[in-house]
């Protein structure tokens, strides 16, 4: 079957969880103690770490000596200190131990597949040299490999042997298959831990993180036995799992995967205090430009929530070779665009008018550009280009074990989520100083959620509860699947790409647009949250006529509930939002039906198609589209896609009828030949009527699924235009 494939954009979405917002503290009044960090909701907590110009740390700098910019604004420093150790050493050289917590310092140890055995070896014996290096006590590692999906070999643990272990399995070039049994059986052995203990074999009911910060609290701050432990063990594990709840739709392949594992490991450590690192080891990141606005929110989110990143490029010393044709092209780019800018006459060359472009494919082209940018602009830095990491491995531990805190209040009167940029030197002479180059300006609540900056504009319009079409849209939710307890539904939110507004330049036309969907039931509580933040690149044809879907698949009770949804063009800064309700019925025995839904494209043969996607057809993807109206013209054809889901205890074969109506009066019947189940007793159905055959109207387009004695039913309103 051959099927005309109009312009469509369409981008896969998944399930974020609302997590409750904290009630805001008030601000602490009086002078700090110079000895000691406390943030209060308002102040901004800041890592600093400080070397002469030969590499050398520094450990005697006064609070006098630093000044801080706060979007170019000059900051008065709150507190000061050096964290070293189990101690914080005020600008006096008094000492103070830390409390258990904030003592543990974690580092967590990412592996992305390595395709050379050199790069490999190079990673393992980066790896193995870091965790036996001199970083202090109270330093945890994890390891976890990025392959499919976020995969820990090793819980936080200061055990060298288990994690020399856990590292060469990492770096053995072993599929994600075979790793997924032993990653399975850590995170059980976490939920297990936080649960409850066993001790010589019986099950006990203590909740450690119930305990946690009473335990913590109660003993002493010295180390050993009676120093918390069981507290740290807790928090380690519930920051673990924490982790590794990555956004299922986000588990595809390439640099999205990579940056979606990155940003999960980020949302894990958030609540945790203390010096947090992640240590990337890669063989390169290639940035295209659908992944700019991603990888921008995974460089916040580290900011946000303290996170230093070091990128490890395992390429050894071919990295400078690799990247030689990369700075070349720069090196044309940039003169073309000189000699772009010198020119009077009007008159420019190709060369000259793709200058912009050269400039740009060449960053791309160099895959250390996107790992500098991750490191440097949250604390840390790019190892690299060498096949000795010995030096810069013992700068890392140096790092991880002694540094500088600072706090200051920057007076935000307006939390817009717009992004503030740090700038920190020093009075003293020769000074390298690595810290965090911003974060973004988000209410107390919405950190405490864990919200990104471009969620903030969304939600408020929802609460606003005020309709608007400012930007027109399609939103519905979409039953699939009836079972007993609960129903698959789709969240489907459709944008035509002529509502969103592109950059001026015609060759290359940029749209930027975020969304957000809020389920609520009958209470209206809210039981689902999705957002989404894309910006990519359309030709002219896929601007007039294509269209953004995104579609979520989720269960639902039986109940009632609504859909609030709202889509904000970041070109125009308009706004629309749209409320709906809908109603999940209860699933029983019998034959089942989905939604009739529109086929806007259909994509045959389509590679990594998952199994469980309800939008498959003989080994094709489908498209759906909210848009119910077909133009009558040469070739067009309204194709409706649903799926009958027969009963497997029934030994009768499905049947199903489709039923034209209009005005409540029945025009024809048309019974279906339905081709065998598939695996999970599925059967999609993509019905085609040329458009020609129908007289201009509106119908309503019903089909019957019977099966045995049982039956269901699905019908969808279609308008023919002429």
């Amino acid at each position: 079957m051959k099927l005309p494939i109009p312009a469509v954009v369409v981008l896969a979405a998944a399930l974020i969880p609302v997590a409750p917002a904290l009630p805001a503290q008030p601000q602490q009044q009086g002078t700090a103690n110079p000895t000691q960090v406390k943030t209060n909701v308002d102040e901004v907590l800041l890592d600093l770490i400080v070397r002469d110009k030969k590499g050398k740390p520094i450990t005697d700098l006064k609070p006098d000596e630093i000044t801080v910019t706060d979007n170019g604004a000059k900051q008065s420093i709150v507190s000061f200190r050096l964290v070293r150790g189990s101690e914080a050493i005020s600008a006096t050289g008094a000492a103070t131990p830390l409390d258990p917590l904030r003592q543990v310092r974690l580092v967590t140890l990412a592996f992305e597949p390595l395709p050379a055995p050199d790069q490999r070896k190079l990673a393992r014996s980066a790896a193995i040299d870091l965790i036996k290096g001199d970083q202090g006590i109270n330093v945890f590692y994890s390891v976890v490999v990025i392959d499919t999906r976020l995969l820990v070999l090793q819980k936080f643990t200061n055990d060298r042997a288990a994690l020399t272990k856990a590292i060469e399995r990492a770096t053995e070039g072993v599929s994600a298959p075979k790793l997924s049994s032993e990653a399975d059986a850590i995170m059980a052995e976490l939920k297990r831990n936080l649960n409850g203990q066993t001790v010589n074999g019986a099950d006990q009911d203590t909740n450690l993180m119930a305990a946690a910060t009473q335990t913590a609290s109660a003993q002493p701050a010295g180390g050993g036995a009676n120093s918390g432990e069981v507290a740290i063990q807790a928090k380690l594990a519930s920051v673990m799992l924490d982790m590794l709840r990555m956004d299922a739709a986000a588990q595809s392949q390439g640099t999205r995967l990579s940056i979606s594992a990155l940003k999960a490991l980020v949302d894990g450590l958030r609540e945790m205090p203390g010096r947090k690192s992640v240590m990337y080891f890669t063989s390169g990141m290639y940035l295209g430009p659908e992944l700019d606005t991603p990888f921008r929110n995974l460089m916040g989110a580290a900011n946000r929530d303290n996170v230093t990143f070091y990128s490890v490029d395992v390429r050894g010393v071919m990295t400078s070779s690799q990247n030689a044709g990369a700075m070349g092209q720069l090196n044309s780019g940039a003169k073309a665009s000189n000699n772009t800018t010198q020119r009077l006459d009007g008159g420019a060359t190709k060369d000259e008018m793709k200058a912009a472009d050269t400039i740009e494919t060449a960053a791309r082209a160099n895959v250390d550009m996107a790992l500098r940018d991750l490191a440097e602009s949250t604390g840390g830095f790019l190892i690299g280009d060498s096949n000795d990491l010995r030096q810069p491995l013992r700068q890392v531990n140096e790092e991880i074990s002694s540094y500088y805190e600072l706090s200051y209040n920057p007076s935000i009167e307006n939390y817009d989520g717009s992004f503030r940029k740090l700038s920190v030197s020093a009075s003293r002479k020769d000074l390298v100083i690595h810290a965090r180059n911003g974060y973004f300006a988000l209410p107390p609540e919405a950190r405490a959620a864990g919200l990104a900056p471009f969620e903030l504009p969304l939600l408020k319009a929802l609460s606003d509860g005020k309709l608007s079409e400012d930007v027109k849209f399609r939103a519905s939710a979409v039953l699939l699947q009836p079972k007993k307890d609960a129903t698959g539904v789709a969240i489907l939110l459709e944008v035509p790409l002529h509502e969103l507004q592109s950059t001026a330049d015609p060759a290359a036309l940029d749209v930027h647009c975020s969304m957000a969907a809020l389920i609520k039931d009958s209470k209206g509580e809210v039981v689902q949250k999705i957002t989404r933040d894309r910006s990519f690149r359309v030709t002219p044809d896929q601007l007039k006529m294509g269209n953004f879907l995104d579609k979520t698949t989720i269960e639902l009770a039986p109940g009632k509930y609504s859909l609030e949804s709202a889509v904000m063009d970041l070109g125009s800064l308009k706004t629309g939002v749209q409320r709906a309700e809908f109603t999940v019925p209860g699933g029983g025995s019998g034959v089942a039906i989905s939604a009739l839904m529109p086929m806007r494209s259909y994509t045959p043969n389509a590679k990594g198609l998952d199994p469980n996607d309800p939008f498959q057809f003989q080994g094709g993807s489908v498209t759906p589209t909210l848009d119910i109206a077909v133009k009558k013209a040469p070739n067009s054809a309204l194709r409706l896609f649903f799926t009958v889901y027969q009963d497997a205890a029934i030994s009768a074969k499905p049947t199903v009828e489709v039923e034209f109506l209009q005005n409540g009066k029945s025009l024809t019947k048309v019974p279906m030949q339905l081709p065998a189940a598939d695996a999970q007793n599925r059967i999609p159905y993509l019905m085609t009527i040329p458009a020609e055959a129908v007289p201009a109207g509106s119908y309503e387009v019903r089909a019957t699924a019977r099966q045995g004695s049982t039956s269901a039913v699905s019908s969808t309103m279609i308008r023919f235009e002429q």
